[in-house]
C-alpha cells in the first residue's frame, strides 16, 4: 500500500474552558484511520495537549517525513481554535496564551503554507479541523494554499467543523466516526471529504462545516485518491477491492437517471429468466453506467428492492483482457462472494479430476465449481461489459466462455448480462445469438442540454448555439456533458461540441497549466498506448516517462492523472497499486490524434517506453499487467521477437492446453502486425501447432505444420532455412501420429540441407529417435552414440535437450541388448534430471520409468517395482489418474507384474484400463486394442494359476 501518513492531534488550551472530549475522540479517530483506513501513524498514538513548540515541531516533522516518502499526509486536529484580527486562524496548544501570534499559537494557514513551500514530493494533503471559528482558516487556505498549489502542482482537501462561529461537543468528529462505522450508501468505494459535508450539515445543525478542495482542475468532488477510509456500504459490491471499483465510482458519479435509463434497468431485472441478455448501444449511450447501477442498485430509487448481492461478479473488459484475466477476476470475485463454499467447490473439482491437463482452466476453475454450487432457487448473475473491447483473438475465447456459461445444461442457475457496442462484429457473433437483446439508444440533444443545465446552470450563448447544432444521434452521448462540465470556459474556448473537439479542449485544459505543460503530452501518449480501463500500474507509467526522457516523481504524475479528470479511469486511487487507463473507448481515437499531431512517433515511442519499463520495475501488479499486455506493447514497438520470448517464458508455467489457448489468442495480434513472411509470425504459428499437439491433438498439429510448410515453401522455396524448421517439426509429428518411417525419410533429406550446426544436431537427434521408432534399434543406438557427444559439447551437459537425448540413448542401448549399460547410464542421469529439471518434470519421470524397465531387466524386480510406483504416484499427483502419461505408466507397471508372473497384481492395477482407454480414445485406438489384449491375456493366465 502507498505511504499514507496520519497525524492526529487533541489539544485542550489551559487558558480556555475545558472541552473534555478531545482525547477520547482523537483516540477514536486515530484508531479508525490506522485500522480501517490503513493510514500509517505518525507517533504511537494521538498527539495529546502539546505545547506550541511541540505542535509546530511535530507538524513540520510530519511534512518532512511525508515529503521524503512521497506520501499523502493527513492532519486531524480536535480542540480549541480562535480567529484573531478577523483574518488569522490559530489552533491552540496547551500553553497558548492571549493575545495570539505566531509564538503563542499555531497559525494554520501560514504554518501549512510554509511547509507546502518546502515540499517537493508530497502526494496530497488532507486537513481536518474540529474547532471553533475554523471558517477563517478555510478562507485563508483558499487564498494562499490554492495559489501555491496552482503554481507548483499538488492536491489538498480541507474540511473544518465551523464557519465563523462555534463548534459544539465534538459533533464534527463524532459524525465522522459514526459515518465511518455505517458507511454512505450513495457514495463510492472510499469516503471523501466531499461525501461527509452533507452528513455534517444534517447532524451538526448548530454549526456550519466548510469544505475546500483543490486538485488543479475542474474535476468536481476532488481527487479520488485523497480518501479517508473505505466506505463500509460498498463492502458487498461485486467489485469491492478490485481495480474496477474505481471505474464504477467514475461511471456513477454524475449519472443521469432519465426515464429511459430507469425503464431499461427495470426491463433487464424483470427478464431475469433469460440466461443471457445483451445490452447493445453506441459509444456514450450509457451501457457501462447501467452495468454499474446494477452493481449498485441502491443508487436507483426504482431498484430499491435489490441489494448489492443481486450481481455476483462483474468484469469490465478492455484491450488487455484475455480469457485468463477474465478467469482470474471471476475467481477472485466468486471467492469473495461465496467464501469457503466456492473454495471447497474448487477443491472438490480438482480432487475428482482424473486428467489435470485435459480440460481448460475455465472448465476447471469456473464451470465445474459453479455446477457444484447449484441450489434450488439460487441465481448467480455475472456481468461482462465491453465484449467488443478485447483484441480479436482474445475476444473469441471470452465469447466462447460466455456461450458456455449460458448454454451448458450444468449452469442453468447462471445468468449473464453482457454489454456490446452496436455496429461491431460482436453483435452478430454466433456465441451470443441466443441472447435476449436490450437496445440502449444514445441521449437526444435535448437530454444532453438538460444535463449540462442541471450541472452548470445557465449555458453561455455560444455554447448553447453549438449544442443545438448537434445532430440528434450525437456521437459521444452522455460523454458530451461530462466533458463540458470539466472545461473552464473562462480560460478555454469551446470551438465545437462534438466529441473529438471536446476531448481536445479537455486535454489542452490540463496541458495549458504551466506545471503540467511538459509532461501532459507524454502522459497522454502513454494513456493512448495503454488503452481503456484502469489496467496499467501507475509506477509502470512513471518508469515509462523516465524512459521517454521525462523523469518525474510519482506524486507529480498523479497530479497530472487527477488533472485529466473524466479522461482517465483509476483503480485503487491513491495507493501504490493504483492502475490507470482511458475511461472510455471513444476517447482513444481523439487522444491519439492530439498527441500524434504534435509528436508523429508518439504511439510507437510510448509502446517502446512501456516495453522497456517492464525490465526496469517489478512487482505483482506490474507482472499481472505484463502477462496480458506486454506482447501487445512489444508488437506495437516493432519488437516481435521479444513478444515471442515473453510468451515462451509464460508457457513454462502453464499446461499445454492453456498454452494452446494463449497462442491462439495472440496469433491474431501477430497477424495484424506482421507481414505473412515475417519469421516471428511463422514462429507464432509454429508455437500454436506445437501446443495443439501437446494438448492432445497430434493430427491437428501435423496438419497445421503441413500448412506452415506449404506457406513457407511458396514464400521462400522448399530448401530455404525458413522452410527447413517447420519441415523438421512436421517430420516429428509424423512420428507422433504413427508414421516413423515417413519421418525417417523426411529427416534424412533435411539433414543434408541444414547448414546450422545446432539445428543439424537436433535433426540428428530427431532422426535417431524416429529410426528407433521405425524398428531399427541398433541404427538408433549408433546414431545417438555418434551425435550425443557433439550435442553435449555444443549445449552443455545439463541442457534439457541433452538430458532428453541421454534418456533416449539409454533406451536404445537397452533394447539393443545391453540392459546393464542402460541401467548404469540412467542411474547417473536420473539424479541430474531431478536436480536440473525437478522431480515432477515429465522428462525426469520418463527417465525414471526407463530406469525401472532396465532395473527389472537386470534382475532386480523389487527395485523396479519401487521405481514404477514412485513414477505412477508422481504422475497421478501432477497430471491426474487418466492423463495419457499416467495411463502409460500404469500399463508399464501392470506389464511388469505380469512379466514376473504376478497376474493378479497386474489385474488389480490395470483391469479397468481397457474401459478407460475406450472411453477416452475410442474402441479403434491402437492403445485401446493393445491394452484390451493385455488384460484378456492376464485374466486367462490368472485363471490358470488358480
Amino acid at each position: 500500500m502507498a505511504e499514507r501518513l496520519a497525524l492526529v492531534v487533541a489539544s485542550e488550551c489551559a487558558a480556555f474552558p475545558r472541552l473534555g472530549f478531545t482525547g477520547e475522540l482523537a483516540a477514536a479517530l486515530y484508531s479508525a484511520f490506522t485500522t480501517v483506513g490503513h493510514w500509517l501513524p505518525i507517533g504511537d498514538g494521538p498527539l495529546v495537549d502539546p505545547t506550541v513548540i511541540e505542535l509546530k515541531r511535530r507538524v513540520k516533522a510530519a511534512f518532512q517525513q511525508a515529503d521524503e516518502l512521497g506520501a499523502t499526509l493527513l492532519i486531524a486536529f480536535i480542540g480549541h481554535g480562535f480567529t484573531a484580527n478577523d483574518e488569522d486562524f490559530y489552533l491552540l496548544a496547551a500553553d497558548s496564551e492571549m493575545p495570539l501570534d505566531s509564538d503563542s499559537g499555531f497559525n494554520l494557514v501560514n504554518a501549512v503554507a510554509e511547509q507546502l513551500g518546502n515540499t517537493r514530493a508530497l502526494d496530497g494533503l488532507i486537513v481536518l479541523v474540529d474547532a471553533c471559528e475554523a471558517g477563517t482558516g478555510a478562507i485563508g487556505a483558499g487564498n494562499r494554499w490554492v495559489r501555491m498549489l496552482e503554481k507548483t502542482a499538488g492536491r489538498m482537501e480541507l474540511l473544518v467543523a465551523s464557519d465563523d462561529g462555534n463548534a459544539y461537543d465534538g459533533c464534527f468528529s463524532r459524525t465522522l466516526l459514526r459515518t465511518f462505522d455505517t458507511g454512505l450508501p450513495g457514495s463510492g468505494t472510499n469516503l471523501l471529504c466531499a461525501d461527509l459535508t452533507p452528513e455534517l450539515s444534517t447532524a451538526c445543525q448548530r454549526q456550519t462545516a466548510r469544505h475546500l478542495s483543490f486538485n488543479g482542475t475542474q474535476v468536481r468532488r476532488g481527487d479520488q485518491g485523497l480518501w479517508l477510509v473505505p466506505n463500509r456500504s460498498r463492502s458487498r459490491d461485486a467489485v469491492t477491492g478490485r481495480p474496477a471499483a474505481g471505474l464504477v465510482d467514475h461511471l456513477v458519479r454524475s449519472v443521469s437517471l432519465t426515464s429511459h435509463v430507469q425503464e431499461t434497468l427495470a426491463d433487464i431485472v424483470e427478464a431475469g429468466g433469460d440466461r443471457l441478455q445483451a445490452l447493445i448501444g453506441p459509444a456514450g449511450a450509457g451501457k457501462s453506467t447501467l452495468m454499474s447501477l446494477l452493481i449498485r442498485p441502491g443508487l436507483v430509487e426504482t431498484l430499491d428492492s435489490l441489494t448489492a448481492e443481486f450481481v455476483t461478479a462483474a468484469v469490465f473488459l478492455d484491450v488487455t483482457s484475455t480469457i485468463e484475466s477474465v478467469l482470474l477476476e471471476l475467481c477472485d470475485q466468486l471467492g469473495a462472494r461465496f467464501g469457503a463454499e466456492f473454495d471447497a467447490a474448487r477443491r472438490a473439482v480438482r480432487a475428482e479430476l482424473t486428467d489435470l491437463e485435459r480440460f481448460s482452466a475455465f472448465e476447471i476453475e469456473i464451470v465445474r465449481p459453479l455446477h457444484r454450487m447449484r441450489k434450488a432457487g439460487r441465481r448467480i448473475r455475472i456481468l461482462i461489459d465491453g465484449l467488443d473491447q478485447p483484441e480479436e483473438g482474445c475476444r473469441s475465447s471470452v465469447l466462447a466462455a460466455v456461450a458456455t456459461l449460458t448454454t451448458d445444461e450444468r449452469l442453468r442457475h447462471v445468468r449473464v448480462i453482457v454489454g456490446v457496442r452496436s455496429g461491431t462484429d460482436v453483435v452478430d457473433h454466433p456465441d451470443i445469438a441466443h441472447a435476449r437483446r436490450v437496445h440502449l439508444p444514445p441521449p437526444t440533444v435535448r437530454e444532453v442540454l438538460a444535463e449540462v443545465v442541471l450541472t452548470e446552470g445557465a449555458i453561455p450563448h455560444r455554447l448553447d448555439r453549438t449544442l443545438h447544432e448537434l445532430p440528434d444521434d450525437v456521437r459521444g452521448g452522455w460523454l458530451i456533458p461530462r466533458l463540458i462540465t470539466e472545461i473552464d470556459r473562462r480560460d478555454a474556448d469551446i470551438d465545437g461540441a462534438d466529441l473529438s473537439s471536446l476531448v481536445a479542449t479537455r486535454f489542452h485544459a490540463t496541458r495549458r497549466r504551466r506545471v503540467h505543460e511538459e509532461i501532459a503530452l507524454p502522459v497522454g501518449a502513454l494513456l493512448a498506448a495503454v488503452g481503456v480501463g484502469p489496467t496499467a500500474p501507475l509506477p509502470l507509467i512513471c518508469e515509462a516517462l523516465q524512459q521517454l526522457g521525462w523523469p518525474v516523481p510519482l506524486p507529480r504524475l498523479r497530479d497530472v492523472v487527477v488533472d485529466l479528470g473524466v479522461l482517465v479511469a483509476r483503480g485503487h486511487p491513491g495507493l501504490d497499486n493504483e492502475r490507470v487507463g482511458l475511461s472510455h473507448a471513444a476517447f482513444t481515437g481523439p487522444l491519439r490524434q492530439i498527441v500524434c499531431a504534435q509528436w508523429p512517433t508518439a504511439l510507437f515511442d510510448a509502446h517502446s517506453a512501456l516495453a522497456a519499463a517492464f525490465d526496469a520495475v517489478t512487482g505483482s501488479d506490474i507482472d499481472a499487467y505484463a502477462h496480458t499486455a506486454a506482447p501487445r506493447h512489444y508488437l506495437a514497438s516493432e519488437n516481435s521477437a521479444r513478444a515471442i520470448a515473453f510468451l515462451d517464458a509464460a508457457d513454462t508455467h502453464r499446461r499445454p492446453i492453456d498454452n494452446r489457448a494463449s497462442w491462439a489468442n495472440w496469433l491474431v495480434a501477430f497477424q495484424d502486425t506482421l507481414p505473412p513472411q515475417h519469421p516471428d509470425l511463422l514462429a507464432a504459428r509454429a508455437r500454436l501447432a506445437r501446443w495443439t499437439g501437446e494438448a492432445g491433438e497430434p493430427f491437428a498439429a501435423r496438419a497445421m505444420f503441413a500448412g506452415l510448410v506449404e506457406d513457407c515453401t511458396a514464400m521462400f522455396g522448399r530448401d530455404h532455412p525458413q522452410t527447413l524448421l517447420p519441415r523438421v517439426q512436421l517430420a516429428n509429428w509424423h512420428v507422433q501420429t504413427g508414421d516413423p518411417e515417413g519421418a525417417v525419410t523426411m529427416l534424412t533429406e533435411l539433414l543434408d540441407l541444414e547448414r546450422d550446426e545446432r539445428e543439424k544436431l537436433r535433426i540428428r537427434a530427431d532422426l535417431g529417435f524416429s529410426t528407433g521408432q521405425a524398428g531399427d534399434i541398433v541404427g538408433a543406438r549408433d546414431q545417438y552414440t555418434a551425435f550425443l557427444p557433439e550435442l553435449e559439447r555444443l549445449l552443455g551437459s545439463t541442457h534439457p535437450d541433452v538430458l532428453h537425448s541421454r534418456d533416449q540413448y539409454a533406451r536404445w542401448v537397452g533394447e539393443a541388448g545391453d540392459p546393464e549399460r542402460a541401467r548404469r547410464q540412467l542411474l547417473e542421469l536420473v539424479p541430474i534430471c531431478e536436480s536440473v529439471l525437478g522431480p515432477e518434470h515429465t522428462d525426469t519421470m520418463w527417465a525414471k520409468d526407463n530406469l525401472a524397465r532396465w532395473t527389472a531387466a537386470c534382475g532386480d524386480p523389487d527395485g523396479a517395482a519401487r521405481l514404477y510406483r514412485e513414477v505412477l504416484a508422481t504422475r497421478e499427483k501432477v497430471s491426474g489418474t487418466e492423463h495419457p502419461f499416467t495411463l502409460m505408466t500404469r500399463r508399464n507397471l501392470a506389464q511388469f507384474y505380469a512379466g514376473h508372473g504376478s497376474y493378479a497384481a497386474a489385474l488389480e492395477l490395470g483391469s479397468d484400463l481397457p474401459e478407460i482407454w475406450r472411453r477416452l480414445y475410442g474402441p479403434k485406438d491402437r492403445g485401446t486394442v493393445d491394452v484390451t489384449r493385455d488384460v484378456a491375456e492376464w485374466t486367462a493366465r490368472a485363471q490358470i494359476d488358480r
